[in-house]
Order: C-alpha cells, then structure tokens, then sequence
C-alpha cells in the first residue's frame, strides 16, 4: 500500500508540473495515513477505480510534517489541497503516471467530529495531526490531473 503525500496551495489550484512536484506554488505538507483514514481513502480509491461508493465526509487527520512551516502556522487561510496518491513508490509502481487530486474547492483546518488518531508509538518523528475538512462544488471534492506523456 502506498502513503498518498498532501500538498497545500494558497495561491490556486492548478497543476504545474515540473517534473518533481505539482508546481512551485504547492508545498509539500504531509501524508496520510491509510490505516487512520480509512473512510477518506475511499475518497481516493474512487478516483482510482478501485471502488463505486465514499464513506463518511470529506475530511481527514493530515500526518503534517513538523518541519513545515504550514503545519507549524496557527493561522491557515483556506487553501486547495492536491493529492499524490501514490506518493514516494510512484518509481517503483509499473505504470503508475504522475497523479493528483485536486480539490474542486478550498479547504479549512477546522475541528473533526472525531478525535484525532494517535501517531504509531514506533515512529521516530511524530507527525503533527492537523484537521482537514475538504469542500464539494458541483458534487466533487476533487478533479484528477494526471501526465498523459510521461
């Protein structure tokens, strides 16, 4: 299973891919974790027609990287989230094309109706739970970019 890596713009939505990233304008906050976010992954496995339906809401517990000053900030304007899903392995998975989802509308850091999950006690850094709930225009959470060339 790979780690899907969460990526913030505050500036706008679209994918300028260099090669590496989804473009200057997005930093690279964090990842989530599939085993926590179980319910928003299915969010994700549509997109990757692996699945027909979504459970619960658009949100999620980002894994924010505590280096990141966006994870450090206590004040985010809203902001659009772009989703790798297949995050680092995307190299070593035959076949699998530069992809993000997009978020078709801004995103809040706001409060969950449930608890954040605690970070696995092995983990040398802890990531920093941050609260994320996504937005749906015209019924979407998310448009998929994928390089056709690559």
């Amino acid at each position: 299973m790979t780690t899907p890596q969460v990526w913030v713009s505050t500036t706008f939505a679209r994918i300028e891919y260099d090669g590496q990233s989804p473009g200057e304008h997005w930093e690279l906050v964090g990842t989530i974790n599939t085993n926590q976010e179980r319910d928003f992954y299915t969010y994700i496995q549509i997109l990757l027609g692996l699945r027909q339906t979504t459970r619960g809401r658009p949100e999620f517990y980002l894994d924010g990287d505590p280096v990141s000053s966006w994870v450090q900030a206590t004040h985010r304007m809203p902001f659009w989230v772009a989703i790798d899903p297949w995050g680092e392995m995307r190299p070593h998975i035959h076949g699998a094309r530069p992809t993000y989802f997009v978020s078709t509308g801004q995103a809040v850091v706001t409060q969950l109706t449930r608890r954040a999950p605690e970070p696995h006690p092995g983990l040398a850094v802890k990531p920093v739970k941050v609260p994320i709930r996504l937005k749906r225009t015209n019924g979407e959470v998310f448009a998929k970019w994928e390089k056709t060339d690559a």
